[in-house]
């Protein structure tokens, strides 16, 4: 891709050219900022915490500074994201490219303390004007911290972790280096995510991200080696009920009968912390609109995976959404202004007719949407 081209409301158009950035530590910085500019390689629940830039990795248990990673992230499901950032113009072979962040996920999956990776992610939290507490719990959404990093602890000995390269152009050479790991490693993961910059001659700046190396052949191998989920969806039921009472087992098997038989795929997440209702968009991706969260017993609207559908990819078709979500009969939902947030109510709430009326309808409309 080359240029893009934008209309305008009055229908002006404005060219885009393809440009590079003006330093790495702006994409880096652009990366710590905005996590979700890496959503496509964020795990299945599409979010990403920062635990630090500059990430120190020892080469021993004396946790000396051997190497520095350019970011560390973690997924919801506690996965350590390792991501280098690379420019096209870096004259750094794609060979030493990729043996250093094996470097990185050998050396870190054995050496980084669990309490570490804590202390550091407080600090970054604190260095942004964030509590660092308020700032994990809205990261988790009802998700108990210990059991979070006790499942961050738990992936780091088990090599369970995700190398990302991010680069501005992604050359052919390193994409299929990418692909051949990603589909030979298990239970880690290897990927790339290119993010192009386009800017107009009038300060308007796009970015582009695109997803490399989580091939068919990489799915279904991963597919093959990990575990399905060891709880059934009926014993899923039973701990919701057990943690919240009977009222949000009727609740969650009225609205997931109802997903079903209205086109909607559900099923439970690799975490096995929530149901997901997906609805397969036209080219077959999947679109992830709501999950159904045992351990906050609340219903989630996911804007955040929406956002990258064509029926919700503009900031005002999500402001509609999120404005009639407000309208519904409840006083349990929880949401912020932010337009990739994740707006949520009790589960309970689908007994309640009036409530279950008006909820279905912006789901069909949902599906709808994504569908036309």
């Amino acid at each position: 891709m080359t240029n893009i081209f934008i209309i305008g409301p009055d229908n002006s158009l404005t060219e885009l050219t393809r440009t590079a950035y003006s330093s790495e530590d702006l994409f880096q910085r652009l990366l710590a900022d905005h996590p979700s500019l890496l959503r496509s390689a964020s795990g299945p629940e599409g979010r990403l915490l920062l635990v630090q830039r500059e990430q120190p990795v020892p080469d021993s248990d004396d946790n000396s500074r051997r190497w520095s990673l350019d970011h560390l992230f973690l997924d919801r499901q506690g996965v350590p994201v390792l991501v280098e950032v690379k420019q096209a113009s870096d004259t750094r072979s794609r060979r030493e490219v990729v043996a250093q962040m094996l470097d990185y996920a050998a050396n870190g999956v054995a050496y980084w303390p669990i309490e570490r990776l804590i202390e550091a992610f407080h600090r970054t939290a604190t260095h942004a004007g964030l509590q660092p507490d308020s700032a994990l719990s809205d990261f988790l959404d009802g998700t108990d911290p210990e059991t979070f990093w006790r499942a961050v602890e738990a992936n780091l000995k088990s090599g369970r972790v995700r190398m990302l390269f991010v680069a501005d152009r992604i050359p052919k050479e390193l994409a299929r280096i990418v692909e051949f790991l990603n589909e030979q490693m298990r239970p880690a993961e290897v990927l790339a995510v290119e993010i192009e910059q386009f800017t107009s001659s009038t300060g308007v700046r796009t970015l582009v991200p695109k997803l490399v190396g989580q091939t068919e052949r990489a799915i279904l191998a991963k597919a093959v080696t990990e575990p399905k989920a060891s709880i059934s969806e009926t014993e899923w039921l039973e701990m919701l009920a057990a943690k919240f009472g009977e009222p949000y087992r009727a609740g969650a098997m009225q609205i997931m009968s109802w997903f079903r038989q209205n086109g909607f795929v559900v099923g439970l997440t690799e975490s096995q912390d929530s149901v997901f209702a997906n609805v397969p968009q036209p080219d077959a991706r999947p679109a992830w609109p709501f999950f159904i969260r045992r351990s906050s017993g609340r219903i989630e609207t996911a804007l955040s995976y929406l956002a990258n559908t064509k029926a919700f990819t503009t900031e005002q078709s999500r402001q509609i959404l999120i404005d009639k979500l407000h309208a519904m009969p409840t006083s349990t939902l929880r949401s912020t202004k932010k337009l990739t947030s994740w707006p949520s109510f009790e589960i309970k709430d689908i007994l309640e007719p009036d409530f279950f009326e008006s909820f279905t309808n912006i789901a069909k409309d949902i599906k709808e949407k994504i569908y036309s």
